[in-house]
């Protein structure tokens, strides 16, 4: 056969009578997987290996991999919306507390929101703490085991390409005279370069490409290695699911076309593990995996855990025998699915994000300070929330948005994102003109001027808002500016966008947390009150009636007005609410850093807009969603949405929902009349709560309440002042 079969050699094929039986079937390597095999094994299982086969030896290195570390009894359960504190593998501390990972110099590397895969997606966690300590929260529960790969969703880590056991190994291997070394997570070509000063030019090296850099890099691999491995398990950490087959299809063309061998390798006969037969879709892969020009397969699980070792590499090999002796296949272009979330609104998230710049150049720049509503708007800018807007708005669409609820290029959008001209910059800028925008003097972006004008802010507000009667919050805040209006697109500094807050996720890791999840159908939940029952009951009944994967509970944790739940006590809230009652893995939690206009229906839509781009398919739009008083009737949100027609995400509406002492339920309506009516008042909650009483469990959770009063105590900002 030309084609290679590596086998892997573990707890079920390491013995004299395995080892045998597959030597008899002329196996062209052993790999020994560095990662589960001790340093202090090699040179036995080395001998025992040559004592009963002629096959060579490959060791397979840890590499750049970040994992866990030992745990107490091997396992740790990561439940929903439980926090660990992240540390140094080898400390120790209480059982359960604790999640130790390795290389120690991850820890460094962590950035607050950091999503965390853990052992290919067992468990998800999120880092909301950094610093002298590291903590993070379970987003998606699951088991932890000891020594099981960790991978940071969507962020590059810089690791080095060997462990201290890794360089062990390799001065192992060259006293043992080991033929092949295989190089995990081999991100350039520098990393094989190093390990080749290392071992020299005899032992073989097989490059294995596991990683996004990997890809990147792999025309410099290919120069150096002698071989490259395809491990299909750790690349799926990074590559969407539904991409792994183009992306094996690229990295096989590539080193087909370099004349570099090329191997596959994990779950090629994966159920073979407890069968004794492959499934057809596992046949299929192999024999479509030869077709693409793989010059080898490589039997992991199967052969160093699995039940029937020699039988898998015997269907293997008749595989490669049928591969051989085909007439032909007919092959057909494809062209590679797309993530199976809504896209975004317009197209494409708009991201502005500067990170090449030099300070001292900016602060020579003309500047305008900006007040903490409009850095909220600046930040979603920038990370594309508002998609497919890319600054604040000019004459044009702002016309366009109140007369005809689209932008000019047509796309549905209703809120206006302006920016006020202060009093002190009442003469403008220059079209073309770069400012930086600063909050108390410090420059957090910059906009390039495209248009500067005026516009009558009562007139604005009647066409905005409906009303320009100053109890309106909104008309307030609008009216308490001048009348000119900045426009042009605006670039965030990389270094105001990293300074998140726990909790806080862009619409990129939402996505990219949705795809992990395999969610498609999201359903989206806009607050900004604690949680109670009747928001619970919106939820659950959204999930059923929509046949969603999960839920987005996304509150507002920007400028809040006089009374208002602080964000903080809504997030706790709600953490508690994922971690002792929603059904597991089923509800991420996000504060959306964003403030309320009360603009009613205009605000519904805006607000359903902005969660598609954070991936959802389905929002929750309530009675009177972010209105205020009796300023728009009850169904303004459903008729506006009903008249701006299809936008891509689909609204769920709910009527005013209340208690029915007779139904013993939460209710949009029944027939048993207003005095079996409870309804949910805001006011009332909060002055019981601030009284020190626990609300009745029909409005909220006995433990929401003790937790909100105990906050209250503790001298927490729990209502904004």
């Amino acid at each position: 056969m030309n084609k290679k079969v590596i086998c892997t050699l573990g707890p079920s094929s390491l013995d004299p009578e395995t080892i045998q039986r597959l030597d008899s079937l002329k196996v062209d390597l052993f790999r020994l997987n560095l990662s589960h095999t001790p340093v202090d094994q090699i040179e036995p299982l080395a001998e025992l290996i040559r004592a009963n086969s002629s096959v060579p030896i490959c060791l397979d290195t840890q590499g750049s991999q970040a994992r866990t570390g030992s745990l107490p009894g091997g396992t740790m359960e990561l439940s929903p919306g439980f926090v660990v504190e992240l540390v140094s593998d080898g400390v120790s501390g209480e059982s359960g507390s604790f999640l130790p990972i390795q290389p120690a110099s991850l820890l460094y590397q962590l950035a607050v929101n950091d999503l965390i895969s853990v052992d290919f997606g067992s468990a998800m966690i999120q880092v909301i703490e950094i610093g002298s300590r590291c903590f993070a929260q379970t987003v998606y529960g699951g088991t932890a085991g000891s020594n099981k790969a960790l991978s940071i969703v969507g962020t590059s880590i810089d690791l080095p390409p060997l462990t201290e056991s890794d360089y062990k190994a390799t001065a192992l291997a060259l006293q043992l005279g080991i033929d092949f070394i295989a190089l995990s997570f081999a991100n350039s070509k520098e990393d094989v370069q190093h390990l080749r000063s290392l071992v020299g030019p005899n032992i073989r090296i097989i490059a294995k490409v596991e990683s996004w850099d990997g890809l990147d890099n792999l025309d410099g691999i290919l120069e150096v290695a002698d071989s490259v491995l395809i491990d299909r398990g750790d690349l799926s950490r990074e590559v969407a699911l539904e991409t792994l087959p183009f992306a094996q299809k690229e990295i096989i063309g590539r080193a087909n076309a370099a004349g570099v061998p090329v191997y596959v390798a994990t779950n090629l006969l994966e159920s073979m593990v407890t069968s004794p037969r492959p499934t057809r879709a596992e046949v299929n892969d192999v024999m479509n995996t030869l077709i693409d020009g793989a010059d080898g397969l490589v039997l992991a699980a199967e052969t160093a855990i699995g039940e029937y070792p020699v039988q898998c590499v015997r269907m293997i090999q008749g595989l490669i025998h049928q591969y051989e002796g085909r007439q032909s296949f007919p092959q057909q272009a494809a062209t590679p699915p797309s993530s199976g979330l809504i896209t975004p609104h317009g197209g494409r998230l708009v991201e502005h994000i500067l990170y090449d710049y030099d300070m001292a150049d900016l602060k020579e720049l003309p500047a305008l300070e900006v007040d903490k509503y409009e850095i909220t708007d600046i930040y979603q800018l920038a990370v594309g929330a508002y998609s497919p807007l890319s600054g604040f708005m000019d004459r044009e669409e702002l016309e366009s948005v109140l007369d005809k609820n689209r932008l000019p290029g047509g796309s549905v959008w209703t809120m206006p994102i302006l920016l006020q001209l202060p009093e002190i910059n009442l003469n403008g800028f220059s079209r073309g003109e770069t400012i930086a925008l600063t909050s108390n003097g410090e420059i957090q972006a910059l906009i390039k001027a495209s248009d500067c004008y005026s516009f009558d802010l009562h007139k604005l507000a009647n066409r905005w808002f409906g009303t320009a009667d100053i109890a309106h919050p909104g008309v307030a805040r609008l009216l308490a500016g001048t009348g000119r209006f900045l426009a042009g697109q605006i670039e965030m500094l990389s270094g105001s966008y990293l300074r998140h807050q726990p909790y806080e996720l862009s619409p990129r890791q939402t996505r990219l947390l949705f795809d992990h999840l395999l969610w498609e159908r999201v359903v989206g939940f806009h607050t900004r009150n604690a949680c109670h029952r009747g928001h619970e009951f919106i939820q659950l009944t959204a999930m059923a009636n929509t046949q969603s994967d999960g839920l987005f509970i996304h509150p507002v944790v920007g400028p809040k007005k006089s009374g208002d739940f602080s964000g903080d006590i809504i997030l706790k809230t709600y953490q508690k609410m994922i971690r002792d009652h929603y059904p597991p893995n089923r509800a991420v939690l996000g504060g959306f850093v964003s403030y309320s206009r009360y603009a009613g229906p205009r605000e519904a839509v805006f607000t359903a807009l902005c969660r598609q781009n954070f991936g959802c398919s389905h929002f929750i739009i309530g009675r009177d969603h972010t209105g205020v008083g009796d300023h728009y009737a009850p169904n303004a949100a459903q008729r506006l949405f009903d008249e701006v027609g299809d936008m891509g995400i689909t609204p769920v509406f709910f009527d005013e929902v209340y208690y029915c002492d007779r139904c013993q339920s939460h209710v949009e309506s029944c027939s048993h009349g207003a005095d079996s009516t409870n309804r949910i008042s805001g006011t009332v909650a909060r002055e019981t709560l601030n009284q020190g009483e626990i609300l009745p469990e029909w409005y909220m959770r006995e433990a929401l309440s003790r937790l909100i009063i105990d906050e209250i105590k503790a001298g927490a900002q729990v209502f904004t002042p």
